[in-house]
């Protein structure tokens, strides 16, 4: 007997620590991944802060080339070939005053090619047509460029505009700007970047304004941080730039990449971006953290507790305690339906929290071209009002395009103010609507990865039940099926379509995409918690659970998905379909 017991309890502590470690290194890998997450979200967003301040700073240069096109004083000089009588030096000390341009050149060029005036050097009489193929290209079709490229001294910006008095063509003024300012911007908040030029470009680059080379790759800005250049030099400059780099974690920095392409698609510079790993926040999945190990040793005591009960209950044959242990399962039924509906609210917070990152990014793309079009026209009324060329005209239209861009955030707030608020109870609304709202939420991400999106609709289906329940069970669908989509090439078969019909007294929602299908062996398991595939890779594993909660515990119906083809403009598409049937309900119930 006393064998027996000693067994017993001996298989009992070996569960228990079996369950431990298999749940410590599930919890672990969990949480790796989310970080995996984050640090991918992260590396996205400073790529995307680094792509829209070469475009703000292109746009930029681009306005003050066109306002100086326009002054009088230039073409006259160009004309009379008065030389002597140009000089950008005050112009440039007010750019450097009041704007992040610190070091702007400007190039005139007669129409036969011949170099006018340089800023940054007395050389001049001398003809550009030999090296510079953009310039003979302007010659022979006068048109606006607007470029970045490798010269002699630098990378720069280039905007290029034919000059004409009396609709003839006389010259071209260029007006050329650096990426110190880029680097400066990128700085403050709180991104350090070292900016290298391809080193197919060496040769082309006779006087470097910078001298300085990692490899044989030329360091494009002024002041680049020496740690972060000999870190690069140690492990080599192949080692971050590789096509498969996402992000590295080297000592305590976070780096991550963005490549600037020239007018060929080939890889003309390479921004290698730093940031310090403490300025990452990864509260939130500290916090899910220590939620699962409250739920772990919640299981451990729960099971050591009907360890105990069953152990006692086999080998003591008093009464008093049968009947203790015969209350004791009643209150552990209590505890585990307790446990389970806490589980449910944490299930309902993380999916939140996941579709708040989602809104987060789509509100970013709604913003970023109204907020560079915003800057770019901000800049125009500067320049024409330092040059004395303001009018009241040009203002005013200028005012208008900014009132009319700050309108569009204003309704692109609104379009997202709703969407976490919880329904308390059911309405009648229009589907139609419901789904159209989603569209629009997602409307510039899809846009962004170069994703077609087909609507077919029926525009007259009315419906009683949750519309703000059902608007983030659809946005999930369709969040999942943007994440697996985007992965696509070539762009031009990246597809996701939504209809919606009535069919047997049932409301049918269906969502396609051309992502070729949910491999079998775990198409059953996508709604179950924190199950996760490439499917789903963007999110935590819980969008879909969630969504299959709403379907079918608060409106009484039924989601499933399959594999199937379908065919849009005579061409075949294969991938999931997910098919919503939600039952009519023609009254509003009152309790």
């Amino acid at each position: 007997m006393n064998k027996n017991i000693i067994f017993t309890l001996g298989s009992a502590v070996g569960f228990l620590i079996i369950v431990f470690f298999i749940s410590n290194h599930l919890t672990n890998e969990k949480i790796n991944y989310l970080k995996h997450q984050k640090y991918i979200n992260v590396a996205k967003d400073i790529q995307n802060q680094a792509k829209v301040l070469v475009e703000e700073k292109k746009n930029a240069t681009l306005t003050i080339g066109m306002t100086l096109a326009e002054n009088d004083e230039i073409k006259n000089a160009l004309i009379e070939n008065r030389a002597k009588d140009i000089d950008f030096h005050k112009f440039s000390l007010k750019l450097r005053k009041y704007s992040d341009f610190k070091n702007v050149w400007f190039h005139l060029i007669k129409p036969d090619g011949t170099s006018f005036y340089r800023s940054w050097t007395d050389t001049k009489g001398d003809s550009v047509l030999g090296y510079r193929i953009d310039i003979v290209e302007l010659i022979n079709d006068p048109k606006i460029m607007s470029t970045v490229s490798v010269g002699l001294y630098d990378m720069t910006f280039k905007s290029i505009i034919p000059l004409f008095k009396d609709d003839k063509f006389i010259g071209i003024i260029e007006v050329i700007t650096h990426f110190n300012s880029i680097a400066k911007r990128l700085m403050k908040k709180g991104i350090e970047p070292v900016i290298l030029v391809d080193k197919s470009y060496k040769d082309q680059l006779k006087h470097p304004f910078t001298k300085t080379f990692i490899e044989d790759y030329y360091v494009a800005i002024l002041n680049a941080s020496k740690k972060h250049m000999k870190l690069i030099e140690q492990k080599g400059v192949d080692h971050f730039i590789n096509e498969k780099f996402e992000y590295h974690l080297p000592n305590n920095d976070f780096v991550t990449l963005y490549k600037l392409h020239d007018i060929n698609d080939n890889p003309m510079a390479y921004f290698i971006l730093f940031m310090p790993q403490k300025d990452i926040d990864l509260s939130q999945i500290s916090i899910i953290k220590e939620k699962m190990w409250f739920y772990i040793i919640l299981l451990i005591i729960m099971i050591s507790i009907f360890i105990y009960y069953y152990f006692t209950s086999k080998y003591t044959k008093e009464i008093k305690v049968l009947n203790s242990n015969l209350k004791n399962s009643l209150k552990k039924q209590r505890s585990l339906q307790e446990e389970k509906i806490a589980q449910e609210k944490i299930l309902s917070h993380q999916s939140k929290l996941a579709s708040m990152g989602e809104m987060i990014g789509n509100i970013a793309h709604q913003w970023r071209q109204p907020l560079s079009a915003i800057s770019t026209t901000a800049s125009g009324i500067k320049v024409k009002k330092e040059f004395g060329q303001l009018d009241d005209k040009f203002l005013n239209e200028s005012l208008d395009k900014i009132i009319k861009f700050t309108q569009h955030l204003s309704r692109t707030i609104d379009d997202f103010k709703n969407f976490f608020r919880t329904d308390k109870e059911k309405v009648r609304f229009n589907l139609n609507d419901i789904i159209e709202k989603d569209l629009v939420l997602i409307d510039a991400s899809f846009k962004n990865n170069h994703i077609q999106l087909i609507k077919e609709l029926d525009a007259d289906i009315t419906m009683v039940s949750y519309p703000n329940e059902l608007t983030q069970a659809i946005l999930n669908i369709i969040n999942n099926a943007k994440d697996i989509v985007r992965m696509i090439e070539p762009e031009t078969d990246r597809l996701v379509m939504v209809s919606s019909k009535i069919e047997d007294d049932n409301i049918i929602i269906n969502i396609k995409d051309s992502g070729g299908g949910i491999p079998s062996d775990i198409q059953g398991k996508i709604f179950e918690p924190y199950f996760t595939t490439k499917h789903q890779s963007q999110g935590t594993g819980i969008g879909l659970y969630m969504t299959r909660q709403i379907i079918t515990d608060h409106m009484e119906g039924t989601i499933d998905v399959t594999n199937e083809s379908f065919i849009v403009d005579d061409k075949k598409y294969f991938g999931a379909n997910f098919t919503i049937t939600i039952p009519i309900q023609e009254e509003i119930e009152w309790n």
